[in-house]
């Protein structure tokens, strides 16, 4: 062990007359043990509710969406389906028809409402979204035809039908204004009505979806919209979220710039650029109790110094070097600064980890669609976290350590008693 290690571990294990020092050595320590603590908390914390919003938006979302440039349907769409399905990386490929349509319930004063209607196929839609997962019903979507109805089924958003007061087994109509000529639309030509029948509804937690979302058949969808055999957009979901944008940039350039091909990340940019946002604030805000924390082991370096000021200069007296002091009470500042950011870590960990195991944080289910405090930790959370508070710790023991280094041994040894 060097001198410097071995002195600063004497220092701090030495008794004073007075146990003024100690007491703020320990309030020093436990500040640092609550400030990594409750970022380590925090932060994962953050990280649970951003993955939740994260796996709610791109489950419900595609997370490569491919249409023509020129805004046409896509007419060969089932071979763009086994062309895509064919890249690294994908794990499904489904034709979808996107269109903004009137909905109303089928009864007298029926509210009307504009709804975004997606023509899907039930098989192929399941490899590229969690819809049936959100299903309140049952967990297979029933679109097309009906048993004993005359009107194919649709699946509504869950705020949607509670809105228009529909539910399982009601009538909807569907109203399109598909190939009208302007003069016709002008002359109040009324628009074209048809009737679906309410087989389930969903809830996915986004409000965006659950109150503006309907679902129909892709075949309805081509009829009632008169597209013919195409598809508007074909969704793509990649086994991997995160590698979607080198697989949307591998297929822009494989299909020479003929479709618009777009990924998660750019259909909601702000969201996931304020979620960021908002774990930095949260670091910088929460790291300000680590910093209160230094200002205890400041003080606690410097009352340290005034009482030991007479050891000092005889260390310096018997040949200490100016480096060997200022280490001295550095090592003391960071000894101090690694047990808190150690226990801190532990406690955090502890925390999180009975709280993903024990649900010990509820939350009301109705409001935010999860029944328990969501938790995700991350290792490079935790590095971050402890490599800020041991650098606060450390610029905190520097100021003290350099005053010490600066006695002059015949000044300090002056005040021996």
């Amino acid at each position: 062990m060097s001198f410097p290690w071995f002195m600063a571990s004497r220092y701090l294990r030495s008794k004073h007359r007075t146990g003024f020092v100690s007491t703020i050595t320990y309030i020093a320590a436990g500040g640092v043990i609550l400030g990594v603590a409750a970022l380590v908390i925090m932060l994962s914390v953050t990280n649970g509710f951003t993955g939740e919003v994260k796996e709610r938006l791109i489950g419900m979302q595609a997370h490569v969406t491919l249409q023509r440039l020129s805004g046409e349907g896509i007419e060969d769409f089932r071979g763009l389906v086994d062309q895509v399905g064919r890249f690294p990386g994908v794990a499904g490929a489904a034709p979808i028809i996107e269109s903004k349509v009137l909905i109303t319930a089928r009864r007298d004063n029926g509210e009307v409402d504009g709804v975004l209607v997606w023509g899907v196929e039930s098989e192929s839609f399941g490899t590229v979204s969690d819809l049936h997962q959100h299903l309140r019903d049952e967990p297979v979507l029933h679109l097309g035809p009906v048993e004993g109805k005359k009107a194919p089924g649709i699946v509504l958003g869950s705020y949607l039908a509670r809105r228009m007061k529909v539910g399982p087994g009601d009538e909807v109509l569907l109203m399109t204004v598909a190939n009208m000529a302007v003069e016709e639309a002008l002359a109040g030509v009324t628009p074209k009505l048809w009737p679906f029948v309410v087989t389930d509804t969903f809830e996915s937690g986004l409000y965006q979806y659950d109150d503006n979302f309907a679902f129909i058949s892709l075949a309805d969808a081509q009829r009632i919209l008169d597209l013919g055999d195409t598809a508007t957009t074909i969704h793509i979901r990649v086994t991997d979220p995160d590698q979607a944008v080198p697989v949307r940039k591998a297929m822009d350039a494989d299909l020479h710039s003929l479709y618009l091909v777009r990924d998660w990340t750019q259909h909601s940019p702000e969201l996931f650029r304020w979620m960021e946002l908002e774990k930095w604030v949260i670091f910088i805000a929460l790291s300000l109790i680590i910093v209160v924390a230094a200002f205890n082991i400041m003080s606690n370096l410097i009352m340290s110094i005034l009482i030991k000021t007479p050891e000092i200069g005889i260390l310096r007296a018997m040949g200490a070097t100016a480096g060997s002091i200022r280490r001295i009470f550095v090592y003391q500042g960071l000894a101090v600064g690694v047990l808190g950011t150690g226990l801190g870590c532990s406690l955090g960990f502890a925390v999180c980890f009975l709280q993903q195991r024990f649900n010990l944080i509820t939350i009301p289910g109705d409001i935010y669609f999860i029944s328990s405090l969501p938790v995700d930790m991350q290792p490079l959370d935790f590095l971050l976290i402890a490599a800020v508070s041991l650098s606060i710790c450390l610029m905190a023991s520097i100021y003290p350590a350099r005053k010490a280094a600066a006695l002059l041994p015949v000044e300090a040894i002056r005040y021996i008693v």
